[in-house]
Parts: C-alpha cells; structure tokens; sequence
C-alpha cells in the first residue's frame, strides 16, 4: 500500500477534482494532507484523508520552513496539486516538496493529469518564467516610448482642430 502526501495548494474544489484521479492512479493507498491551519475544518470532510498535517507557517510554502512533524517520515509519492496544466506559479510548492521525504514528486493538474517532476524540472520552468519576464519588461521599455509619442502627437493634433 503506497503512502502518499498531498501538497493542499489548491482550493478545495480543485482538490475534489484531483482526488478520485489519484485514487485510480495509485489504487488501494493511504492518503495524507498537508494544509495550512485554516484548511484543517474542511480537510477533515473527506473520508478517503487518513492524516492531516499542518504546515505551521502563515506564508505559502517555502523549503526553508520544513515541516518537523513529517521529517521523519517517507512517502512513497508527495502529489502537488495545481491550478494549470504545467506547474507554472507553484514553483514555491515544487521546491517545498523536496523538504519531505519521498520516492516520487507528482504534479495533478487542472485536469487531473498526473505526471511525475524532478527538481532539474523545477529549475527549467524558473528559467523559462525569468526568461518570460525579461522578455516582457524589454518589451514594455522599447514600446512605451512610441506609443508615448504616437499619443503626445496624436493630441497636439486634437488641439490644434
């Protein structure tokens, strides 16, 4: 029977979405949650949960705030639910995962497709997003200033009507 942790990042409803597909997936298995304190009341309404663990912090997840609770435990697969299809935006929750001891790193997307991500994974779509970024701000600073001079232009050219 595999141990498997998963990562609350999502809402609840998206979670109701993921669980019957991880449940298909990995079959007769024991399923635990991570969630912040606020989570627990709603976490508990789910009767294929056997464990919920709080992750003490207020901020999102962060890997330098390890959960002490879950340091000595493995897992056989530690699920990241998230709200798109690759994972873009829950770079936090990625590397957080590599906090806990596991065999296996899974993201469960939008549309419960379940695919396994290593940390090389993680750093590319960083790379990828910085890129993106960059790529906006150079951008944003080369048509700013025409587009400020088309307007500058186009009113000098109301006015003098």
């Amino acid at each position: 029977m595999k141990n498997i942790l998963i990562i609350r990042s999502v809402s609840f409803q998206q979670l109701d979405l993921n669980l019957p597909a991880i449940k298909e997936k990995y079959g007769e298995c024991k399923i635990s949650l991570l969630t912040h304190e606020h989570g627990v009341k709603l976490a508990e309404k789910y009767s294929d949960i056997e464990k919920i663990y709080v992750y003490p912090y207020k901020d999102g997840f962060n890997i330098v705030n390890a959960v002490n609770e879950l340091s000595n435990i493995n897992f056989d697969v530690v699920v990241v639910p998230v709200t798109n299809i690759n994972g873009g935006g829950f770079f936090n929750v990625l590397k957080f995962s590599k906090s806990i001891n596991a065999k296996e790193r899974v993201i469960c997307n939008v549309i419960s497709n379940i695919s396994s991500f290593t940390m090389g994974d993680i750093y590319l779509l960083e790379i990828r997003s910085f890129l993106m970024k960059v790529i906006s701000i150079l951008a944003t600073a080369i048509i700013s200033p025409i587009v400020l001079i088309v307007l500058l232009f186009k009113l000098k050219f109301i006015e003098k009507k």
